[in-house]
């Protein structure tokens, strides 16, 4: 927090240097704290969601037929996989990696996996529903989705390939004994129910969001039928409601488990909220004293070619979120500023939204002081300077993505013709 507020002072004494007048800045300040509103919501939500979630019995649940039906080898591939199915299902990487997530980092735990590459996995899987810019390209959001097939596709099996390979090298390794296993499945089983009722949470939530229900009224319907299980199994309001606010604090006397199982609550993600305001606050002093303008003007200088302006976006996303940390920024702003060159080269708005997402939306948890990098860290504990190294799907993306310009495939024309390698690409 420091470090970033002394940022934030920094930024604002050049800006003042600059020209501009305190209020401008102050109010660049706020107009970027407003954009974290429903993250912070959504953070406040999922502290309090990983506290009933526990009480009621579904991340234990899910963490005992993972342990059951998963094999130790295919656990980094499995992760990736169930929590992309996940945020396709919902929408949103922050709820699927304070719900789903949670409950595969004990998993990986139990099996002996490091929690940063467990983290990594959860990271590659959650980031594939994210689509958020294909209004601000003006393109259709299905003609957009496919689009973002063309790289997410290839770099999910190549991230799948290498998370297999990490896995049954990892399992060799035999780092989780039987004997750990079997105790913390007997505590699970002594401790907590683990029939179908344990699971109504999370099936809840996947079929609201496909019902397309706004975000919040899910993470709440996730909140309450939570509540209601665990005051069904026997836990008193008042206790359910001090684990809430302060985390749940596992008491199975099992030293395997208990550490697995004392997380969430609400006060839990209030120096995750803190470490947002502050990197909003230094963000929006630079948007607002048009650093970013400056350069992207460098960086859209000369570009005319599919492969220069991909390039060029693909930069213009990871300068954003180093400069700023917002995901939002480092794909509003670039889809904003070339859009015009992208039509003036004659390639389809297409490439440009997919490309926002490419670098922008999947690139912005690698970034250690970025918003989604804070908010992991606060619920899942892992910083991204230990996880990004694991998050392979998020940098074969933008690889992928070049690869596409270079070649042509998964290129169009504004007429909707592909260019196939052409020259003109």
């Amino acid at each position: 927090v420091l470090p970033l507020i002394g940022a934030v002072a920094l930024a604002g004494l050049m800006g003042l240097k600059t020209g501009y007048r305190w209020e401008e800045l102050q109010e660049g300040m706020f107009e970027a704290l407003g954009r974290i509103q429903i993250a912070i919501a959504i953070l406040a939500l999922v502290g309090m969601i990983i506290a009933a979630w526990l009480a009621s019995g579904t991340i234990p649940a899910i963490i005992y037929w993972g342990l059951k039906l998963i094999a130790p080898e295919h656990f980094l591939l499995s992760a990736m996989v169930l929590c992309s199915v996940a945020s396709i299902a919902t929408g949103t990487s922050f709820g699927t990696m304070g719900t789903i997530g949670v409950a595969l980092l004990g998993v990986g735990q139990a099996l002996g996996y490091p929690p940063a590459m467990t983290v990594g996995a959860i990271v590659s899987g959650a980031y594939i529903g994210d689509n958020i810019t294909a209004s601000v390209c003006e393109v259709p959001l299905f003609d957009h989705i496919l689009s973002m097939l063309w790289t997410t596709v290839p770099a999910f099996v190549a991230a799948g390939i290498v998370y297999t390979v990490l896995g049954f090298s990892f399992a060799q390794e035999q780092t989780a004994s039987l004997e750990s296993l079997n105790a913390i499945l007997s505590g699970l089983e002594g401790h907590f129910s683990l029939d179908f009722v344990a699971f109504i949470p999370p099936i809840l939530m996947i079929i609201l969001a496909y019902k397309r229900f706004p975000v919040l009224p899910v993470m709440v319907a996730c909140l309450l039928s939570a509540v209601a299980i665990a005051v069904y199994e026997g836990v008193a309001f008042n206790d359910l409601a001090k684990m809430m606010t302060s985390g749940y604090v596992s008491k199975t006397g099992i030293k395997q488990l208990d550490p697995l199982l004392s997380r969430g609550g609400l006060l839990s993600i209030m120096p995750t909220v803190l470490l947002l305001c502050s990197g909003m606050a230094f963000g929006g002093i630079l948007e607002r004293s048009r650093v970013l303008e400056v350069l992207l003007d460098a960086v859209l200088k000369g570009a005319r070619s599919a492969v220069r302006l991909v390039a060029s976006v693909l930069a213009a996303a990871y300068i954003i979120n180093l400069g700023t940390g917002s995901q939002m920024l480092a794909v509003i702003v670039p889809g904003r500023a070339f859009l015009d060159s992208f039509k003036k080269a004659d390639i389809s708005p297409l490439v440009l939204s997919r490309t926002c997402e490419d670098a922008g939306t999947i690139g912005c948890p690698l970034v250690p002081w970025s918003v989604h990098a804070f908010y992991i860290a606060g619920v899942l504990g892992v910083s991204a300077f230990d996880f990004a190294p694991y998050a392979f799907l998020n940098w074969f993306v933008p690889i992928f993505s070049i690869l596409c310009a270079l070649t042509g495939f998964g290129i169009w024309r504004l007429n909707g013709t592909p260019v196939h390698g052409s020259r003109k690409a």
